[in-house]
């Protein structure tokens, strides 16, 4: 449920770690990295888990709830804990809270964020987990065109040759899927657009000096917009184009399934905050390389737990797409080395 907009590191000190603190942060940072693998792949199969016709097959509401729970858990916890949020209460690292940043950062990536959403899970009534997932590898070609529109980027031809490989990699994946449904490919291509735009958005908008925010400030101003967005949009696209996706639940799918829905919602929340300590404690490159084990275990999750079935050209593909990706990262991260090829 979170987008992240800067990356910080690991925090600076003013003197050499000894080995014992060494130690204790390579801990620390490992678990992080593992609840982060942990519980956002929980977390996309529990949405798959209750996003089924015969459960609670309301994806919109769904995300509406998480929006709303996620508002109203991190308001809480900054009142609890201020120093969570560094950019609202550190003095060096105060962000204004001005009207330009709200008109012109947080409204407009609150909007193609809740598409993003909306959309996503709107598509596991139609296709797949591991499909999906393997749909969302393509993201990284998407924001790096996205970026050279933006003049965020500059082309490398060596980055666009391993992107097109990806792509091409992505092209395998929906080639070998077994129970293809142009309405679910359709949904998830829509979102990743969404997703890419919020990414690209993120960072002309938001990571510009004086205007980085760390993670759950990012979700303090972005998902209550979230929230009065996801919630007019199910008023009015009901009222004027009813659709099996974007119904209502009933009183009783409500209380029938309401203890899963806290479940979900908390999970949701729990995320938010431990991407915020692993992007706290880690390095861009650590995060990186703990979500491509997340979409590994994704796919891992959706063949084994929720008996998806997976071609062996998909199979390949994905593999495909894991290394190229893990190519691209390292030759971003370390570009001398990757100077001469």
């Amino acid at each position: 449920m979170v987008g992240m907009v800067a990356q910080s590191g690991p925090d600076e000190r003013s003197g050499p770690l000894t080995s014992s603190e060494r130690f204790a942060q390579v801990v620390l940072v490992c678990s992080l990295g593992a609840g982060y693998i942990v519980v956002s792949s929980g977390l996309i199969s529990y949405n798959k888990f209750l996003i089924h016709r015969e459960r609670f097959p309301f994806a919109v509401p769904l995300v509406f709830m998480h929006a709303c729970f996620c508002s109203c858990l991190s308001f809480f916890l900054y009142l609890v804990k201020p120093s969570l949020f560094p950019s609202l209460t550190d003095e060096a690292q105060r962000v204004p809270l001005d009207r330009d940043l709200i008109l012109k950062g947080a409204l407009p990536i609150a909007i193609f964020f809740s598409g993003q959403l909306a959309l996503s899970n709107s598509a596991y009534l139609h296709s797949s987990v591991a499909f999906l997932q393997m749909m969302k590898e393509a993201n990284l070609a998407l924001v790096y065109t996205l970026s050279l529109v933006a003049a965020l980027e500059r082309f490398h031809s060596r980055n666009a040759a391993i992107l097109v490989a990806v792509v091409a990699a992505t092209l395998m994946t929906i080639h070998g899927e077994l129970h293809f449904s142009f309405t679910g490919f359709a949904l998830q291509g829509s979102s990743q657009l969404f997703e890419c735009t919020k990414i690209v958005m993120q960072a002309m908008l938001l990571s510009a000096p004086g205007r980085k925010l760390d993670a759950l400030t990012y979700v303090l101003l972005v998902m209550p917009f979230c929230a009065l967005l996801l919630g007019g949009s199910i008023c009015g696209i009901h009222l004027l184009t009813p659709h099996s996706d974007l119904l209502l639940p009933s009183l009783a799918d409500l209380a029938h399934w309401w203890p899963h829905l806290l479940a979900n919602s908390c999970i949701a929340f729990t995320l938010n905050v431990v991407i915020a300590l692993f992007v706290k404690h880690s390095s861009a490159v650590s995060f990186i390389l703990a979500g491509m084990v997340k979409d590994a275990m994704i796919v891992i999750s959706g063949v084994f737990i929720l008996s998806e079935v997976i071609s062996r050209v998909q199979a390949v593909g994905f593999t495909i797409q894991l290394m190229l990706i893990l190519v691209y990262t390292l030759a971003k991260s370390f570009p001398k080395e990757f100077e001469n090829g």
